[in-house]
């Protein structure tokens, strides 16, 4: 049996914001699209060094969706897509982009996944030159810079990750 991330209380008031029209206006203003990017990147709070991401790197997004609750943004963009069962179910949600930011939740690009999962993934994706986690800036100071140019002007996170691509130069797939 999954372990639950939120009781049930918690669970129910998930269902509650992401049945509120305003909860939902207030999620998405804190979204942007940024030119040249399959991600939709947070500009709302950043997660802090917890515990948790400690493990992961931390620079999650983080959502208030009720008073004195708070979620991973990306976990209530789920939520949002896939319905509150289905969140409690996902024990651990991997990002295939890598981008702590992202918001994007369709079919390939964040997916249900496993501790083990993300540690094979984040030990070979750390490597690759155009990897978020390939940033010499780190995840957490990273992801604060990139929501803050994202605040100001989409273009420039666009611009931020043309200028890292340069200077770190790209790795083309084999095949």
């Amino acid at each position: 049996m999954p372990v639950r991330r939120l009781d049930d209380a918690g669970l129910a008031a998930v269902a509650a914001a992401i049945a509120d029209p305003a909860v939902l206006t207030r999620y998405r203003a804190k979204v942007a699209t940024v030119p040249g990017s399959e991600c939709l990147w947070w500009t709302g709070a950043v997660a802090g060094r917890s515990e948790r991401e400690r493990t992961n790197g931390g620079g999650h997004g983080r959502f208030w969706y009720a008073p004195g609750r708070v979620i991973i943004a990306h976990r209530f963009a789920y939520a949002v897509m896939h319905g509150v069962d289905a969140l409690a179910e996902a024990r651990l949600l991997g990002h295939r982009c890598h981008n702590p930011l992202c918001q994007r939740i369709a079919p390939d690009h964040v997916v249900v996944s496993s501790a083990a999962q993300n540690r094979r993934e984040w030990s070979v994706q750390r490597r690759l030159p155009y990897s978020p986690l390939a940033d010499p800036r780190g995840p957490r100071k990273r992801a604060r810079e990139l929501r803050d140019l994202a605040r100001e002007d989409p273009q420039l996170v666009a611009d931020d990750l043309a200028r890292l691509q340069e200077l770190l130069g790209e790795q083309l797939t084999l095949w």
